[in-house]
């Protein structure tokens, strides 16, 4: 029996390839959102520590060296925490923009797949018709071989 082949299979092929490659951008990004995300916990975590310690010096003798630390580090932690927002909406806008290619990519690849259903199905109804077409004959060569050598 003939072997199916699509004309377009290495463009099925390149479009399986760019759509590989979107979903590992994506992923990417999604995974330095992440790292950032987790940064800002820390931070946060950090921060909320450090006011209860400072809250636990109040109490009596006033270290106001203690103060002035947690005051510069506070200011510092605050700026840090702004850089990683403002890294963290650029990584969202790029993650964004990386989901839209890959969804992009994806329906690219699955109008070639449907493209490719189409023709083997096209081709295997063919095969299915022509192999009727010699199952008839061949029925109809028995059937007249049986008719000639049966002879009353």
């Amino acid at each position: 029996m003939a072997e199916f082949h699509f004309k377009l299979d290495m463009v099925l092929q390149q479009r399986r390839m760019v759509e590989d490659q979107r979903q590992r951008e994506l992923a990417k990004a999604l995974r330095q959102r992440m790292i950032l995300l987790d940064q800002l916990r820390q931070m946060q975590v950090t921060i909320t520590d450090s006011k209860r310690d400072l809250r636990e010096g109040l109490v009596g003798v006033v270290d106001m060296t203690a103060v002035a630390q947690f005051a510069r580090y506070s200011g510092q932690t605050t700026a840090r925490a702004q850089a990683i927002v403002t890294k963290l909406a650029s990584v969202e806008k790029q993650a964004e923009m990386n989901r839209l290619q890959l969804i992009e990519a994806t329906q690219a690849r699955k109008a070639i797949e449907r493209l490719r259903e189409k023709q083997y199905r096209k081709w295997k109804t063919e095969q299915d018709r022509r192999e009727a077409a010699m199952l008839d004959e061949i029925g109809v060569g028995q059937f007249a071989f049986r008719l000639m050598t049966s002879r009353p």
